[in-house]
Order: structure tokens, then C-alpha cells, then sequence
């Protein structure tokens, strides 16, 4: 079977592409987001390009022989595009944010489960986006003056280190919501160990917190908004977490930890087009590099900052099961580096 994956790299205007899996390889035609190569005994397969390739090309493209007998790679300049911004501020702070919500004032967050309203008109009426979740790291360079926090100045941030909403106005993390008791008492129940309920089915909504405030995790939950139905995948709570690790602090290693489980990610580019095998295309994708292994980690940390992150169970196993099946669409060459393994997220649906 044949497997590819292609990159554009949209700072350069290239797109890479390696093929493996025929003996021969040739292009019969590239035109705009669409090649066309040539197999063995004249299969042919069509591939979706992340981007137009470049107009007027004099150059002939043709695939060379890659690291083994069955793989072929071949570069071409693309079109420049105005969609992918070069710095990394750019990149999507959430979903679900404030603005997603406000386009719709009848929007309803529901139980994933069923379907019990927990966030609506009738218990919000104020929605405010959370800072970064690294907002205390950064107080130091917020304030020109520092807060005099009692005899001893700029001793200790303590009584600014949690946000506190008003009753009916919820904050909106990249993964959670989070509200005061009063505001949710209608839609949750607290139980021991600091879990809260659905107050229907009962199954786990999220947490409490410092304060105390209730916090309720997206992937728990599903968003009626203008007749449609969206979900929040859970793997997608780790990687808006990268996203904040490079915006944050230009810090690419995170150590993600859950349970007994260790594994850690090199962010290793980001903003890449991708097409996968079978035309699976990730947009504005993340490549990682990663590893459970145990030595490899250690040396790693040893001498590169790796931010470390606790990661809820759940989450931690879909977004490791995505890269493991991303990674098997890739070629033989292209799944793993030394003792890393690779593979692309994307940021966007």
C-alpha cells in the first residue's frame, strides 16, 4: 500500500511530499491544490495539496529516491498565502471562547451526557475570557508599579492569584468554564473529592477550585448555538495547553504527566499545511515530536526547560491514541527520529 504525507511550509513557499510503497514514482500532472502521480504498473494516485502551487513553473518536477528502496521525495514551490500568519501569537487561543459564544444570546452549554442545561441565559449573563493559563508567571511584567501587599511590598502576589466572577458571569478558559457555586447551583452538585455532578444523570462534570469556584471542562460538555450542536474533542484540552506553553514562555518541551504516566512532547514546528495518506488534511497543524521513553525524557530534561503539565486522564490518553494514528499514516522514514516518534496535530477543524 502507498502512503505519503505532504508539508507546506508556508514561510518558505514549499511543499515537500514523500511517497513510499511503489518502485517507481512520477508526477503526471500538478495544478493548483490537486497532484497526480504514477505507480507501479500505472496506479495512480490523487493527491490534495494544502495550497495553489506556483504559476508558471519552467522547472520540470521529479521525484528522487529517498533513504530506501520504496520512498520518493520531491520539492515544489508554492504560492504564497495570506492565511497563515508567521508569528506565534497567532495562533487559536480556543474554542468556545467569548466571541464564539456571543454570536448567538440563546446559545446553551448542555450536558454531554444528557443534555441537562448547565450554562444559559438564565444563569449567565456576563462571559469573559480567562487570561493565559500562565497568567500569574507573567504579573512581573504586567505591572510598572507593583501591588503593596502589606508591610512588606512585592513580597507575595497570594491575594490576587485567584480571578473571582461575579454571581450569573462566567470565565471562559481554553478548556473549562468556571463560575461561583451561586451561579451554577441550579445544573451541578458538589461531591466528595471536590468532583461536581451533572444534577441529572450524575455523571462527572468537572471540579472545585480555590475560591470556591466550580470549573467545568468542555469535553464534558456540548454547545447548542443557532440550531447546530458542537462538541469538544478532548485531546484538544492538551493542545491549546502547547499552544499556551509557546505563547507563554517560547518554551518547546512539555512534559505531560498523568497519573503514573510520563510523556514528552518537542514542539517541534507549527502552522504547517499537512496531507496524510488517504487525503487527510490538518490545517495550521502542529508537527510534534514525542517519547515515553524513560531515558530519553531524563536526558531531555536534563538540559532543556520542559514545562511540566498535569493532564486529566482522559485527556491524556486521546490526545496520545491521535498521535499514535496519525503517526501510522506516515511513511516508514517519517515516523520516528532516534528515539522520537512524530506526529501532526491540527489547530483548527
Amino acid at each position: 500500500m502507498v502512503q505519503y504525507v505532504v508539508e507546506w511550509l508556508p514561510r518558505i513557499n514549499r511543499i515537500a511530499i514523500v511517497v513510499e510503497g511503489w518502485e517507481r514514482v512520477q508526477i503526471e500532472s500538478v495544478e493548483g491544490t490537486f497532484l497526480s502521480i504514477l505507480g507501479d504498473d500505472g496506479q495512480r494516485e490523487d493527491i490534495s495539496l494544502p495550497v495553489e502551487v506556483e504559476e508558471n513553473v519552467n522547472l520540470p518536477y521529479e521525484f528522487e529516491k529517498g533513504r530506501n528502496d520504496l520512498e520518493y521525495i520531491v520539492k515544489i514551490r508554492s504560492k504564497s498565502s495570506e492565511k497563515y500568519d508567521n508569528l506565534i501569537m497567532s495562533l487559536p487561543d480556543g474554542k468556545w471562547t467569548k466571541e464564539d459564544l456571543c454570536l448567538d444570546p440563546e446559545f446553551s452549554i448542555e450536558c454531554l451526557q444528557c443534555k441537562q442545561k448547565i450554562i444559559n441565559k438564565d444563569n449567565c449573563r456576563v462571559l469573559n475570557n480567562m487570561p493565559s493559563e500562565f497568567w500569574m508567571e507573567l504579573m512581573d511584567y504586567w505591572h510598572c508599579h507593583k501591588p503593596d501587599v502589606g508591610e512588606t511590598k512585592f513580597g507575595s502576589y497570594s491575594q490576587y492569584e485567584t480571578l473571582k466572577p461575579s454571581e450569573n458571569e462566567i470565565l471562559i478558559g481554553n478548556s473549562f468554564f468556571q463560575g461561583t457555586p451561586a451561579t451554577l447551583k441550579n445544573a451541578v452538585l458538589e461531591k466528595d473529592s471536590n468532583m461536581l455532578l451533572c444534577k441529572n444523570c450524575s455523571v462527572v462534570l468537572g471540579q472545585t477550585t480555590a475560591g470556591p469556584l466550580y470549573k467545568l471542562y468542555k469535553w464534558k460538555l456540548r454547545l447548542r448555538r443557532n440550531g447546530m450542536t458542537y462538541h469538544f474533542p478532548p485531546e484538544l484540552d492538551v493542545m491549546l495547553s502547547l499552544i499556551s506553553v509557546v505563547k507563554a514562555n517560547s518554551c518547546r518541551y512539555a512534559l505531560l504527566k498523568s497519573g503514573g504516566k510520563r510523556l514528552l512532547v518537542w514542539i517541534f514546528s507549527f502552522d504547517l499545511g499537512v496531507t496524510l495518506t488517504g487525503n487527510k488534511q490538518l490545517k495550521r497543524s502542529m508537527k510534534l515530536l514525542y517519547t515515553d521513553n524513560d531515558a530519553t525524557t531524563n536526558h531531555c530534561i536534563e538540559r532543556q526547560n520542559a514545562e511540566e503539565l498535569d493532564i486529566q486522564e482522559t485527556t491524556f490518553h486521546a490526545f496520545y491514541d491521535g498521535l499514535q494514528r496519525v503517526n501510522a499514516l506516515l511513511p516508514s522514514n517519517m515516523k520516528v527520529v532516534g528515539e522520537w516518534s512524530i506526529s501532526y496535530v491540527s489547530l483548527v477543524e
